[in-house]
């Protein structure tokens, strides 16, 4: 699909992959929803991107209501919506040993609970119209394991379990669905995860917030219905993830 005035909603815009996302929509001749707590970055972004184009609706992804009236607002203002990111997300890094529960508790508020409060609050719509696109911003965390980030890793494959069940789901219904997972890429995540924790092997799969974005505004112009992984080189490794598990652990091991 062209992204010439589409409407296109993505959560977490404020910073990091959300932002340039919602700047490439723009750059296509999209109109850009912007959604994330800071109600100031996303004033700016929106005043940078220009006011015909983008409506910022300051959202917290862990409250339902919030979430509702920003799918209320979006239709009010810009009409249907032709594609959702569901992009908030955060993590922590540490051994589980010394991991803290209110940590998994945050995680799982808002990567898995904001991710279904968001799907929930604008698919009926899209199934109603038999047009539209979930698009969820998992991680190759959610494919592959690594030390440090048993909480991180156990959202985000819930993430990715959640959208290949919507994937069988959706099919017949003029609606799709696309998974998008980058490996370790430099955003504000980084403000929260301590990037010291991360495993040496996050450095072969690592990319670009740039590289993210273009991918998933590709995603969205060509409708896409399936994984994307960033690299995509990264596939290689998630290929023997399933089938030969041990052998995957062996490797993790050998490169940390």
């Amino acid at each position: 699909m062209e992204l010439r005035d589409k409407v296109v909603v993505v959560t977490g815009a404020s910073s990091g992959f959300g932002e340039q996302i919602a700047r490439r929509c723009v750059q296509q001749g999209a109109r850009a929803v912007l959604a994330a707590r800071s109600a100031e970055r996303l004033a700016a972004l929106a005043h940078e991107l220009g006011a015909t184009r983008t409506l910022a609706v300051p959202t917290d992804v862990t409250d339902t209501a919030a979430v509702q009236q920003l799918a209320a607002t979006t239709r009010a203002h810009f009409g249907p919506t032709d594609a959702l990111v569901v992009n908030a997300g955060f993590g922590v890094l540490d051994p589980l040993a010394q991991a803290r529960l209110t940590d998994l508790q945050a995680m799982i508020e808002v990567n898995l609970y904001g991710a279904v409060r968001s799907i929930q609050a604008f698919l009926p719509d899209m199934l109603q119209r038999r047009s539209g696109q979930i698009v969820l911003m998992a991680s190759q965390a959610g494919l592959i394991a690594t030390k440090n980030m048993g909480f991180y890793n156990a959202t985000k494959h819930a993430l990715v379990g959640l959208g290949r069940t919507l994937m069988l789901e959706l099919a017949g219904t003029g609606v799709r669905c696309a998974l998008i997972c980058p490996g370790v890429a430099p955003t504000g995540f980084q403000q929260q995860a301590d990037p010291t924790k991360f495993a040496r092997i996050t450095r072969l799969s690592a990319c670009t917030s740039a590289q993210v974005a273009d991918a998933t505004v590709r995603a969205i112009a060509r409708r896409t219905h399936g994984e994307v992984l960033v690299p995509g080189y990264a596939r290689a490794l998630t290929i023997l993830a399933n089938p030969i598990p041990s052998l995957t652990r062996l490797v993790l091991r050998l490169i940390g």
